[in-house]
């Protein structure tokens, strides 16, 4: 095979693998500056379930999950508004080893804990949004240096969390 064939035979193979799509990505974490967020697609039962558990695997402790969506529904239909959500819960949970570091740096910090996630889905739509507020923003909020390290690692224990889910 000569010099001519080998460089069409490679240019050949390159346009073939540019031209096979990209396996389906799965849903990723998107990150801004204040937000941790991850949209799923399933039922609000079965990624709040995903959620729980995977909360659960982190060493988290769970709080009762908070209903929002039942009282603004009901608030919308007393004052004759159009209320948007399918689902809006909001689900607590809590390390106690790291809330009992981080309220020894800064105990107004007691203010905004536990950790929160918000899990909603819109009317007609089977995409479950999961949202939470980045530990190292709160941290950057508080401007303590001794909170960085330790909202990292509540940060790493939550972006584990979502990828848990995200691999379902």
């Amino acid at each position: 095979m000569g010099k001519l064939p080998r460089a069409l035979l490679a240019i050949a193979v390159v346009l073939l693998v540019a031209s096979v799509p990209p396996a389906a990505a799965g849903p990723r974490v998107e990150q801004t500056e204040e937000l941790l967020v991850l949209r799923v697609t399933g039922s609000l039962e079965d990624v709040l379930g995903a959620l729980k558990t995977a909360v659960e695997r982190r060493n988290y402790v769970l709080s009762p999950i908070n209903d929002l969506d039942d009282a603004l529904r009901r608030r919308a239909q007393d004052v004759g508004q159009f209320f948007g959500f399918a689902h809006y819960k909001i689900l607590s949970f809590c390390n106690l080893t790291f809330a009992d570091e981080a309220l020894r740096v800064v105990p107004h910090l007691g203010a905004l804990m536990p950790c929160r996630a918000a899990v909603y889905a819109l009317k007609g739509s089977r995409e479950v949004v999961i949202v939470t507020v980045r530990p190292s923003f709160l941290a950057k909020v508080f401007r303590s240096p001794e909170l960085g390290p330790l909202a990292a690692r509540v940060e790493a224990d939550v972006l584990a969390i979502f990828e848990m889910i995200a691999g379902d």
